[in-house]
């Protein structure tokens, strides 16, 4: 029997999902994943100090500060965000609106680009306005690791003002881990009319420093109409340089040979990849490289093509899924709704899904998370559902009703 000698906290519940096995997705199940019966879990110093069925821990009654008794209630791994803009200031509901009626939407990215430039004016207050309640929106519906992009700025200033926000709040308890990406080429700003030139600048003005400023990622919006696959093998290739770990959108809305070229360069994850090709699901695989599919999105927009997510599953790839959180294509925080999402659209079984959001996207972010044994992070939720089954069933509100981030209730 494990014998628990600090102070901890001590939590209980019907049932937990530890994905402890190291497991493939395609067709995985709970049990292939580890699942544990009338279980418990003890935390100390942010990290779990033992788990297993009831009675097998050996509890002193002075090393629990606080035991919690969750009933019947499932409890999983905090759910790891693996692609997410929160990082915006104002709305754009009134695209929204245009889209319901038909019309082309107004706004558009550099609406709120404007109103993000504006609102770093005062950073501190638009963190604490704009930004923190979104984070601890994201917590408190399980979402307890998340990457954090910038890209609403798109200048130099701006943006390490944002890298800056996210490194100064990168493990606040009242919000997710933070996990950093400098997405410079995420748009023309309105001073450019020339995307080699922005490129250019993010090569020579932006890049040297963002790594300083905190930046673990690299990203960058590779899509007709944006950043070519050769624009952005020099910016993505710069940024490896300079230290940065690499991620791309890829051939979100149209194919553009994206996928292709992340691939070639060794990235760690491809996202979107809804209009990619056969041979680009089969390089993928091959690579090794994780998929980061965002059907939140897909549902949004309506869009007509889905990533291939089963045809990568069945050649043994890694799908996570994401949020893609952001005011104009997205504006969708809730891993348990995505998650649905990747049930409907992508027909994922409850396990495939839970699999997306926990292993698969902290796979991608190169992240200690998403699994619940001795040595981890004690990030955990527990949701109100008789059993993981319905994981991504139920949607559209929040059946995260406790959860436990670096071993700290959240409230």
């Amino acid at each position: 029997m494990a014998l628990v000698e600090r102070r901890a906290l001590l939590v209980r519940a019907g049932t937990v999902v530890t994905n402890h096995n190291d497991v493939a997705q395609n067709g995985v199940t709970f049990a292939d994943l580890g699942i544990l019966h009338d279980a418990e879990i003890v935390c100390a110093d942010g990290a779990i100090v033992a788990i297993g069925k009831r009675g097998s821990i050996d509890l002193s009654r002075e090393a629990i500060a606080q035991e919690v008794n969750l009933g019947d209630r499932v409890i999983v791994p905090g759910f790891v965000d693996a692609h997410a803009h929160p990082l915006f200031a104002g709305d754009r509901e009134p695209d929204f609106a245009a889209r319901i009626r038909g019309e082309r939407p107004t706004l558009g990215m550099l609406h709120t680009v404007e109103q993000t430039r504006a609102a770093l004016l005062d950073g501190a207050a638009f963190y604490e306005r704009s930004v923190r309640p979104r984070l601890h929106a994201l917590l408190m519906h399980g979402t307890t690791t998340l990457e954090t992009k910038t890209g609403y700025a798109l200048h130099k200033p701006g943006e390490a003002e944002l890298l800056d926000l996210i490194a100064t709040h990168r493990d606040d308890a009242d919000a997710p881990r933070l996990v950093s990406t400098f997405l410079g080429a995420h748009a023309l700003p309105p001073e450019y009319d020339d995307e080699i030139a922005f490129v250019d600048y993010l090569i020579d003005q932006c890049l040297p420093t963002a790594k300083a400023h905190g930046a673990v990622y690299a990203d960058a919006f590779c899509e007709p109409g944006f950043f070519s696959p050769e624009q952005t093998r020099r910016y993505l290739e710069a940024a490896r340089a300079h230290g940065l770990r690499l991620r791309v959108h890829c051939d979100e809305m149209q194919f553009g040979h994206a996928a292709e070229m992340a691939v070639a360069l060794g990235v760690d994850a491809v996202d979107h990849c809804n209009c990619i090709r056969e041979q680009d699901v089969a390089a993928i695989a091959e690579r090794d490289i994780v998929t980061v599919a965002c059907p939140a999105t897909i549902a949004y927009l309506d869009l007509p093509q889905r990533a291939p997510v089963r045809a990568l599953l069945e050649r043994g790839a890694t799908v996570a899924l994401a949020s893609d959180f952001n005011p104009g294509t997205s504006p969708c925080f809730n891993l348990q709704t995505v998650a649905y999402f990747g049930r409907k659209l992508f027909g994922l079984s409850a396990a495939e899904a839970l699999y997306g959001v926990t292993v698969a996207a902290a796979r991608s972010l190169r992240a200690n998370a998403g699994r619940l044994r001795v040595g981890a992070p004690a990030d955990f939720v527990a949701l109100d559902i008789a059993s993981p089954h319905e994981f991504g069933w139920q949607h559209g509100g929040n059946l995260a009703s406790f959860v436990v981030r670096a071993g700290v209730i959240a409230a």
